[in-house]
């Protein structure tokens, strides 16, 4: 009985479906923190005088990539007819990167200075009975939370960069 490469071709099938199933859990998993990003900044909008920006920055940082993902989205018809629908897909594409990393880049300016005031010793926030020689704080779970926010946007900004250098150095090298 002659064996073909049946084997070969289930283990390709199940290699790419496990690779789908990652990207859609990755894209799930991202969409779940851009709606917790909104939820958390709007619940919380008016509770950090320390910084004003904060909340701001959380509802933003929500909003944006989930609007880019929706109207960044090409035609998907290979006839050529229709070829501005792409270029107009990746403009978008461009102008959501390039937002979303100088408001990265503001979020961090924002947050990790303020997250080190409220955690430093001498911190005193003011209260009822604290007037005097005291600091404004920000309501603590949301500090904590947009700290672990911006950190999750560098992890992932860093490892897209990492794949799209390694995607363009691969191209350049089969050229």
């Amino acid at each position: 009985m002659a064996r073909g490469n049946g084997g070969s071709e289930g283990l390709l099938i199940c290699g790419a479906a496990t690779c789908w199933l990652v990207v859609c859990v990755v894209a799930i998993g991202l969409v779940g923190l851009g709606i917790a990003k909104i939820v958390m900044g709007a619940i919380y909008l008016n509770d950090c005088p320390l910084e004003h920006m904060i909340p701001i920055w959380l509802i933003v940082s929500g909003v944006v990539p989930i609007l880019c993902g929706c109207s960044g989205r090409g035609n998907n018809d290979d006839s050529g007819e229709n070829s501005g629908g792409g270029y107009c897909a990746k403009v978008v594409g461009l102008i959501g990167l390039l937002f979303n990393m100088a408001w990265l880049i503001c979020g961090s300016i924002w947050i990790y200075p303020n997250y080190g005031k409220m955690k430093a010793d001498d911190f005193v926030p003011c209260t009822e009975n604290i007037t005097t020689g005291c600091t404004n704080d920000c309501h603590q779970p949301l500090l904590i939370f947009s700290v672990a926010m911006v950190t999750i946007d560098w992890i992932f900004f860093v490892l897209w960069s990492v794949l799209i250098g390694c995607t363009c150095f691969t191209m350049c090298k089969n050229k």
